[in-house]
């Protein structure tokens, strides 16, 4: 790092440790990443209408989790009494944080928010106060999934309404590649067996996908681009 650029990467090092006002209004660039949440401890503050949405999509990808709020919503107490998440009836404590791997703050009380926030950060625990980018050490995308096939749309939380559009126009892009994601899939297995060596099956592959077997796919020839996907890696392998 340059000698006169704090640690949060601006050019006023006397002023700045990293956090102050004038690091933070600095244009972040957030890393993309898709974390594996499956079996994760994730805790969720607040339970209103926001910490429902949160705690809805945290399941559908497998998390274990602890809501906290005195009040939840009718859905989150028949989540809880599913057992599908764990409810801690009443206001946050420092302690709730114990063992979380990354956390959501989605109440309407600034000290409860702040407190989370705080917390979370002697922990290093990944964290999201909802509306309140400076409060984030992640931020959630704008999320499609089509099966396994998944895009994530940001703005760097400078509009999220931009991000659900832009997140519509690549829904439709998706519902023509899932079906080629899943024929690919399928052949994978097999053409690590015909091919060992990576390079004639990324060679393989990128023939498929650049081909016209895409424009089958999503004509809905499946059973002739399986076919001609699997004549082509037979031609290929002898060719080896």
């Amino acid at each position: 790092m340059r000698s006169d650029m704090c640690r949060g990467g601006c050019y006023m090092p006397h002023l700045c440790s990293g956090r102050s006002a004038a690091c933070l209004m600095r244009p972040k660039a957030y890393y993309p990443i898709f974390a594996d949440l499956n079996g994760r401890r994730c805790v969720v503050v607040g339970g209103g209408p926001v910490a429902q949405r949160k705690v809805t999509t945290l399941l559908s990808y497998g998390a274990d989790i602890t809501l906290v709020s005195p009040t939840v919503t009718r859905r989150l107490t028949a989540y809880a009494r599913q057992r599908r998440i764990r409810l801690v009836p009443r206001r946050f404590r420092a302690g709730d944080l114990a063992g979380a791997w990354l956390v959501y703050a989605a109440t309407d009380d600034p000290a409860v928010n702040g407190l989370v926030y705080r917390t979370a950060l002697k922990r290093r625990v990944l964290t999201n106060v909802v509306d309140q980018t400076p409060l984030c050490t992640f931020i959630a995308p704008a999320i499609v999934r089509r099966g396994a096939l998944t895009a994530a749309v940001s703005t760097g939380g400078g509009s999220p309404s931009l991000a659900k559009l832009v997140r519509d126009d690549v829904r439709r892009i998706l519902d023509a590649y899932a079906p080629m994601l899943g024929l690919l899939r399928s052949l994978r297995g097999i053409a690590k067996r015909a091919m060992p060596n990576y390079s004639d099956r990324k060679r393989y592959f990128d023939r498929l996908v650049r081909g016209r077997t895409l424009a089958l796919v999503r004509t809905g020839h499946s059973g002739v681009v399986r076919r001609e996907a699997l004549a082509l890696l037979k031609r290929k392998a002898a060719a080896i």
